[in-house]
């Protein structure tokens, strides 16, 4: 990791000044951080096999190496070379890698190892609560972490770089950019730190609502939130404390909150008024101020946080778990949980109270199951996060500071401010049939961005959509209200740009572009599609951008059942 060999040649240069001593200690201390940059990596492996063993080993081994590194250099022989010119930069810059690498192995590593090895979150089996202290602790590391980071990088900073010979000056750069990639890694970490403290009331009582989305009808987010788990959380003791239906809210009747003109042009008034259109804008904090004002005129609860799940995302947790049975006997898995639970159960219960019946014993089961503890911590967070990368699991909390820990990431179901480090476009769709035919719904979706006018990029999404529905379907599949199927898509452009066009490349039975509005600094296209069984729609919007910095486009697009296929091409400038 350090390329000390530098020193050796600058010694050559002053003739031998400081002797062969000098040679071997510097001989020494590169073997050494050589050793602890081996040992290291062979604690990454370890941590990524989940091998505690093998980390703490490892990590034991790196900070030995670092010590002995750091003891070489406190001979007085050393002191006296860094005190001679040209060789003296470099044996000082030698002397704090090796210090840095001293502190960052013995402040950082190892504890972090020893938490990682030590880490459980386990039930007290009288008092049910869980022990909330190794949280505190983890949060106790991720700030002595920063502070630690920091300082080893204010002290590089410090180097005159440009007075040492090349392998050094590249030493120092290489640790430099390591020292910045494991900064950059930290934040990451905080997140989930501030969201495990809220979700156990590690520092006061929170009411938080499990909200679990019905993604059959498919809304912005995923869809809506047909059955809600309200829990408390106080010290690691989680209970239940009210578990609703959609229907035991007062739907129809409009919350009579504030809504910006646009959004209601977007979305209409059931936004507000049915608590299953809460979830329509892709903007969880915005939905989340929804779902959190019909809780408190309805059922008499302020909320401190929402987590919304999906199937999907359901399916995933029981992979980990393994399975639950429910009350009526079904056996709910990994491979089973989405038909079931998005497709199956109508068939069963035919009757909407059954249904609901139905759905609050498979969440209150997978709930339970994940109280009781009991499966590989590591999995289940690798589960978790492949939920939150693919738009499944997503959390709002009321407190400014957790809220503020999860800027930047998906779990926060939020669209970027800004274009500089990713031009993130939109394709989201909703269910206005009140059915759930979405389960048989495909939609695609390809983006062609023309950026050979840097001022004024231009990115095209088309879209298109499917159902196919099998004669022997759950009745309920098929639409509610209309004799055909009605799905709105809502295609957002990048930040500050405009919509320059707008086709209809197939209308199905008919397909109304609405007028173009702002949403969320961004412009918005509205299609409202009717189609029949086995119809395809298909729509185009095209955007220009304005003069600016743009980073590689992503598109985001509702959570479906069947994800929906995209396809990234980037137009030819010559």
């Amino acid at each position: 990791m350090i390329a000390v060999a530098a020193v050796v040649l600058a010694l050559a240069v002053v003739g031998g000044l400081a002797g062969r001593k000098l040679f071997d200690d510097v001989d020494h201390v590169r073997a050494e951080l050589e050793s602890a940059r081996s040992d290291l990596a062979a604690g990454q492996a370890a941590l990524q096999a989940d091998d505690d063993a093998a980390l703490l080993a490892s990590v034991g081994a790196a900070a030995a190496a670092a010590d002995r590194a750091v003891s070489e250099t406190g001979d007085p022989l050393w002191k006296f070379g860094e005190s001679v010119p040209l060789l003296g930069e470099n044996l000082h810059a030698v002397r704090v890698l090796a210090e840095s690498a001293q502190t960052l192995t013995t402040e950082v590593a190892a504890p972090a190892a020893s938490l990682v090895a030590e880490f459980d979150l386990v039930a007290d089996p009288v008092t049910g609560a869980y022990d909330v202290s190794v949280i505190r602790e983890a949060r106790k590391l991720s700030a002595t972490a920063q502070a630690v980071l920091d300082e080893v990088a204010a002290n590089l900073h410090e180097l005159d770089t440009e007075a040492t010979a090349d392998p050094v000056t590249d030493a120092v750069d290489e640790f430099s950019s390591l020292l910045d990639s494991a900064r950059a890694t930290l934040p990451s970490v905080q997140p989930g730190l501030a969201v495990a403290s809220m979700m156990l009331g590690v520092d006061a009582p929170k009411t938080i609502d499990l909200a679990f989305m019905n993604s059959a009808e498919a809304s912005g987010l995923g869809g809506g939130p047909s059955a809600q788990i309200l829990v408390s959380a106080d010290q690691g003791r989680i209970s239940i404390l009210q578990q609703p239906a959609s229907t035991d809210f007062r739907n129809t009747v409009d919350l009579a909150i504030p809504v910006d003109e646009s959004v209601r042009q977007l979305y209409d008034s059931i936004l507000t008024d049915n608590i299953n259109a809460s979830t329509s804008r892709p903007d969880l904090p915005y939905s989340a101020g929804i779902i959190d004002a019909w809780w408190q005129r309805d059922m008499g609860a302020k909320l401190d946080g929402i987590v919304l799940a999906d199937p999907m995302a359901l399916a995933a947790i029981l992979a980990v778990t393994g399975p639950v049975t429910l009350p009526d006997g079904t056996t709910l898995d990994a491979t089973n949980a989405v038909p079931i639970l998005l497709n199956e159960a109508y068939s069963r219960y035919p009757e909407p109270e059954a249904q609901d019946a139905f759905f609050k014993a498979a969440a209150a089961s997978v709930f339970q199951r994940l109280l009781e503890g009991g499966f590989e911590l590591r999995p289940m967070f690798d589960a978790i996060a492949g939920a939150v990368d693919g738009g499944h699991l997503m959390l709002w909390s009321a407190d400014p500071a957790v809220q503020s820990a999860l800027d930047g990431s998906r779990l926060q179901g939020t669209l970027p401010t800004g274009n500089a480090e990713a031009t993130v476009l939109g394709v989201y769709f909703r269910d206005r049939s009140s059915s759930k035919g979405d389960f048989y719904l495909h939609t695609d979706a390809t983006v062609t961005t023309n950026s050979c006018d840097p001022q004024a990029p231009t990115y095209t999404v088309d879209v298109s959509l499917r159902r196919d529905v099998p004669a022997d379907a759950p009745e309920i599949a098929y639409s509610q209200l209309y004799d055909f199927w009605r799905t709105e898509v809502f295609v957002y452009g990048p930040v500050g740009g405009s919509a320059a066009s707008t086709a209809v490349t197939a209308p199905a039975l008919d397909t109304v572009v609405d007028p173009t509005v702002a949403d969320l600094g961004r412009p918005v296209v509205k299609f409202t599609v009717d189609a029949d069984n086995g119809q395809e729609a298909a729509v185009s919007a095209t955007f220009v951008g304005v003069p600016g910095t743009y980073g590689p486009t992503e598109l985001r697009t509702t959570p479906m059942i069947n994800a929906t296929t995209v396809t990234m091409v980037e137009a030819d400038c010559g």
